[in-house]
């Protein structure tokens, strides 16, 4: 049983519940622009598996036929302590590797670029592992069970969830043994003692056992994000920043052994032939832009609209033409692309919603042609009307954000006199 799902729920519930306790007792830790681009992260990371680009399972059913590999009884108590455990073990490494392989922080580093941290960062995952699964091979060779995995590992997950806040402190003897809030922050963190430590996913005694542990200090906060800021809020470039910039360090290096071995080097790495600088430094302050108060609570609005028409597609995909899909995907992430935008207050952003708006308008009225024989849930011409109605009540509020012009010029003269 894959326990996250089931989990979704009350992990929005969580985020609700924390951010509201941070407000009252004076220490807010979330900001509504970093906390939109975590769920947007965490949306787009679900999305992507309408693509069907995942080829783990076909590896692991391949050799378990090569090995013949016997799967042993679900029906005990120990054979599932066990797999826990030795999940959590797998975890680790992959975690590890993670962080010290440029191919595999090209994907995790997602999860690592917000600068603050709470409950939604937890939810800000990646949507480009398709490398990971290569530590869990050992478990199938095993012979364990295929839904001992993904219940295993999804109460991993589960886990892990509820140690992304600032608002619980030490945790005494559980942090010698678990994995608690006080060690993931460490985790977290960008402070040059921190960097590459505390690894675990539910036990913190494999990173006691292999030298990876960290405590975390009362004379030095931890600082959160990575260490040169992604500076955007752009969740598709979030996912492809560290990707294009090892590709480009690969092409541009001359010696064809560095182009090889920049991808499985740790990400502060650089072929001797080059001297790539970064701007900023882990001391930067925040990423924060100046936007309206009015932009923030209209991407906020339309995240949400987008991210329910996300789960929908992802429920009904195999109900729905492969044209249909690819074409709503693209429109959902050039949805979130545009939210980023909205977020950051830059460029002619409204012009940028007005577009998406028009090029949704346009499909809604192709919907009924385009695809006459696909059994819909409801109607085509029903579903037609409801995304009709859906632009028209966007347009209004698009026209009511010209208002907070003013407004802008406003906040950015003040941080400028500052």
């Amino acid at each position: 049983m894959n326990y996250v799902q089931l989990a979704i729920p009350y992990f929005l519930l969580a985020i609700i519940i924390e951010s509201t306790y941070g407000y009252f007792r004076g220490k807010q830790t979330y900001r509504l622009n970093d906390t939109v681009n975590s769920l947007q992260m965490g949306m787009l990371s679900g999305l992507v598996g309408v693509l069907r680009l995942s080829f783990s399972a076909v590896v692991f059913t391949h050799l378990a036929s090569l090995f013949g590999v016997q799967q042993w009884s679900a029906d005990t108590v120990v054979h599932w302590i066990v797999a826990f455990i030795a999940y959590d073990c797998c975890y680790y490494w992959k975690h590890r590797f993670g962080h010290q392989w440029r191919i595999m922080w090209a994907s995790h580093s997602a999860h690592h670029q917000s600068e603050e941290y709470n409950l939604s960062t937890a939810l800000r995952q990646t949507g480009t592992d398709y490398i990971g699964f290569v530590f869990y091979i050992p478990l199938y060779l095993a012979g364990t069970p295929v839904e001992v995995m993904v219940t295993v590992g999804s109460l991993n997950l589960v886990y892990q969830f509820w140690v992304h806040t600032e608002h619980v402190r030490f945790l005494g003897m559980l942090d010698y043994i678990l994995v608690t809030p006080s060690n993931h922050r460490v985790h977290h963190a960008k402070n040059p003692s921190y960097i590459d430590k505390n690894f675990g996913g539910v036990f913190v005694f494999w990173d006691r056992l292999f030298g990876t542990f960290a405590v975390e200090r009362v004379e030095e906060p931890c600082r959160f994000g990575i260490t040169h800021g992604l500076k955007s809020w752009n969740p598709v470039w979030a996912n492809a920043i560290v990707w294009w910039d090892t590709l480009k360090m690969s092409l541009r290096t001359r010696r064809w052994q560095d182009k090889f071995l920049v991808w499985f080097k740790g990400p502060a790495w650089q072929p001797a032939d080059l001297s790539e600088t970064y701007e900023g430094s882990w001391q930067d302050e925040k990423f924060d832009p100046v936007a309206a108060p009015y932009c923030k609570l209209y991407a906020f609005g339309q995240f949400v609209m987008v991210t329910m028409a996300s789960l929908v597609l992802q429920e009904l995909q195999n109900e729905l033409p492969t044209s249909f899909v690819l074409i709503a995907f693209f429109m959902l992430v050039t949805s979130v692309c545009v939210q980023g935008v909205w977020l950051e207050a830059r460029g002619p952003f409204r012009i940028f919603e007005a577009s998406r708006l028009l090029a949704i308008g346009a499909l809604s009225l192709i919907l009924p042609l385009a695809w006459p024989s696909v059994a819909w849930t409801i109607q085509t011409y029903e579903l037609s009307l409801l995304l009709q109605f859906y632009i028209a009540v966007s347009g209004v509020f698009l026209l009511g954000s010209l208002v907070s012009r003013a407004q802008i010029s406003s906040q950015v003269a003040d941080k400028t006199a500052v």
